[in-house]
Order: C-alpha cells, then structure tokens, then sequence
C-alpha cells in the first residue's frame, strides 16, 4: 500500500476511534480479529459498528474480545502469545472447514451425508473443488469413466428447487450455540453454484423453518466443528425431506445480498444483540 494511502487511512481510523471512544463513556472496546482485518461486507465489520467497538487486527493485549479470523480453508491457529494469554479466543479451534471436514461431522452428527464415489454412483451429481468459497460446483453425470480428480469432492444433487426458475438456499447464523436469524437466498439455477443471488428474505422465526430436532442438530455440527462464531449453508432436499449442511463460513459476509433495506437493518441489530448476548459476554478478556 502506499504511503500517502496508509497515513490517510491511519487517521481516518484513529478519528473513528476518537469517534466511538466519546460515544462509548471514554471507554473504547476493542475487538481484536487475527490476522486478517475485514472488509466492510463482512458481519462483524457491521456488528462492530452497531455495538461501538474499535476493529482492529494489531495483538492489543488488552482487547476486551478475540477472534481468530482467518480467510482460509484449512490452517492452525498460530496466534500471538498477547492474545491467547487468560482468555477464550472466537473461533481458535476451528482450523479446518473443507468440505470433506463438513461432510464427515454432518454425518457424525445427523446419520447421512452428501459424499458419493463417483465411479459406482448412478445419477447425477456435483463435482466441487474442497476449497471453502470458490463455488465452482457443476454437475456431472455418474458412474464417471474419467479418471476422479483428487482435487475436488463428488456430492448428490440436493434438490432444493423453489419454483421451475429459482432455486433456494438457507444462509444460518449460529452464535456460540444460538440461531438468532436466517435468510433464505433465491438463485436463478443457472446460477445455483455461485454467490450471485436473485433476491434474499430474513426469516426472524428460526423454528418456523427448521424443527427442534434440526435446530439441534445444527448446533451440534457447530460444536462438533469448533466454531463459535460463523454462518452456514444449509439446503433442504425435497427429495426427502432432509437438511444438508453443505458449508461452514467463519469469516462471513452479510446480511446477504438482495434484502430489503429495513430488513437488512434489522438482521444488523438482531445479529448486534445476539453477539453482544453470546459471544461478548463469554469471551471477554479475563484478566
């Protein structure tokens, strides 16, 4: 980055901090996310915002909450010692959410998966690579007669068909062990692999969308996975009936794309609430 382009935004961010240190008391909190420092789209940037915190990635000693953030697939948590040192860190144990990981808890924790051996399996299925977020899914027809790339993860087709245009996904917040909103996402089918939406709608009540049983299982993927702050991408098939998790996403964009504007603030203020309720008051610094 340049230096002119560094020093101006050094202090566009040390007048926000002055900003939010006046309107917080002369307190200012801070939320320390390592390494990687988010963009504006993402959650915790606008969570952030919300609930007056400073978003920083520098190892401040004295953050008043941590979270490992890392834009990657697989990874160990190498934080520095300032920042693991009496207390919890967000996220420090989730190090791996390839989709061959998701696959193995999902069926650990519901008793099915998507996996296929696209070589015996007759049908059609996707072909992904295990890569979080590169949505390069297509589908193929099997048993395939080429040889099986090493590379990529071969998964039934989850019917989640909406109507003879759209298809529909579920993107699902979960906060140490909380669902405090969902949005169903619309795609166009040509578009069903990727991130492009037709239109979005929040949902508020979780259990009009997924039963008990679900909402459990949910979680449990979410324990299971060691991540206490991230969103996941559910489908149901209507085939039978079932909810698959098909991918985890700790370092989240949202509200998605294609909601409404007072429906996008109101997702800011319930995901603000849910954060402040679930993630701040249990890991907080400790010392």
């Amino acid at each position: 980055m340049p230096l002119a382009e560094r020093i101006g935004k050094d202090i566009r961010f040390a007048l926000l901090d002055f900003f939010l240190w006046v309107k917080s008391g002369f307190h200012l909190r801070t939320i320390v996310v390592y390494p990687d420092f988010p963009s504006k789209k993402t959650t915790i940037f606008k969570i952030a915002r919300k609930l007056g915190y400073r978003l920083t990635n520098k190892p401040l000693k004295h953050a008043d909450i941590v979270i490992y953030f890392d834009d990657i697939t697989s990874a160990e948590a190498n934080l520095p010692t300032e920042l693991v040192k009496d207390r919890n860190v967000v996220n420090i144990h989730c190090t791996d959410i390839s989709k061959v990981k998701v696959d193995q808890i999902h069926l650990s924790v519901f008793g099915y998966n998507t996996f296929i051996n696209p070589v015996t399996y007759s049908g059609i299925a996707v072909q992904k690579s295990d890569i979080n977020a590169l949505h390069d899914g297509k589908m193929i027809q099997c048993p395939i007669t080429d040889t099986v790339d090493d590379k990529s993860v071969y998964q039934v087709l989850i019917d989640n068909t909406f109507n003879d245009e759209l298809v529909m996904d579920y993107r699902v917040p979960v906060y140490n062990g909380t669902i405090p909103i969902l949005y169903c996402k619309y795609k166009s089918m040509a578009k069903r692999f990727t991130n492009d939406v037709t239109f979005s709608e929040l949902v508020a009540d979780v259990n009009s969308v997924f039963s008990r049983e679900e909402e459990e299982g949910i979680i449990a993927f979410t324990q299971k996975m060691k991540v206490e702050f991230c969103e996941l991408d559910i489908l149901r098939n209507k085939t039978d009936g079932k909810i698959y998790i098909i991918d985890v996403n700790k370092t989240p964009y949202g509200p998605p794309a294609g909601l409404k504007k007072e429906e996008h603030e109101m997702a800011v203020d319930l995901l603000s609430k849910t954060f402040q309720e679930k993630i701040a008051t249990n890991f907080s610094r400790i010392s």
